[in-house]
């Protein structure tokens, strides 16, 4: 599908942006980026993976893209904010960003590799986590069966739902990898009535997530966790 079609569709959005790279989205590769190659590696993490760095805001850039087009992105504080609103803000989502239409580390195109499963977690760090894990279990992305993908929150719009949906019909094993916790089993309950999922893992555990996994143990042992946790919907 293109981007024209794809913007025919009936969407709860009126318009998917397609925006201008940000010159303070940087690399991070780039010198200036210290700090967040810093965090990152604390998150346990090695730097594979589609993250950048904004250098304005100290912060964790996640973008997100249909087909070729950049069009949007989400900032992870290094530090925690207090908002306009007094409210504590751990992240935020940049101006015109679309998530409901989007995934993050996936464009919606066709995969270039041989991908059997895709997995669907909620947050962008859960979702890298796994990827990396998965990676450097079947010695690179080339090799790997596994993508792993995020609505950036376990709210699976409608549009998640189609595009989920299509990819089952083409026979590929589709895994909610949710949170534990009560947001994440409600979102796979969300998922699961609306066949858009063919197998459920999580870590078993409400206060830990994936990427809280590889922090304590390491990438071998998340991927035999999400494994070792894998099961088949039942349907009716």
């Amino acid at each position: 599908m293109s981007l024209h079609e794809f913007l025919k569709g009936d969407f709860d959005f009126n318009v998917l942006y397609v925006m201008n790279w940000p010159l303070k989205f940087i690399p991070l590769s780039d010198p200036r980026a210290e700090k967040g190659v810093k965090y990152v590696q604390k998150r346990g993490l090695n730097l594979d993976g589609d993250m950048y760095y904004d250098i304005e805001r100290e912060g964790i850039v996640f973008p997100y893209y249909f087909e070729d087009h950049f069009c949007g992105a989400q900032i992870r504080f290094l530090e925690t904010r207090i908002n306009k609103s007094g409210d504590v803000q751990k992240i935020d989502t940049l101006p015109g960003t679309r998530l409901g239409m989007l995934f993050g580390l996936w464009n919606q195109g066709r995969f270039v590799t041989d991908i059997k499963a895709v997995g669907v977690c909620e947050g962008y760090f859960n979702a890298i986590s796994l990827q990396q894990a998965f990676n450097i279990k079947y010695g690179g992305v080339v090799n790997n069966p596994w993508k792993f993908i995020c609505t950036s929150g376990c709210n699976v719009t409608k549009h998640h739902q189609e595009v989920l949906q299509e990819l089952v019909a083409a026979n590929i094993k589709v895994i909610g990898a949710f949170d534990a916790d009560e947001a994440g089993r409600e979102g796979l309950a969300k998922a699961v009535k609306h066949n858009c999922i063919t197998h459920y893992s999580s870590t078993l555990d409400d206060e830990q997530d994936w990427n809280d996994v590889l922090k304590n143990e390491g990438h071998e042992a998340v991927a035999r966790r999400f494994l070792n946790n894998l099961q088949r919907i039942q349907n009716g």
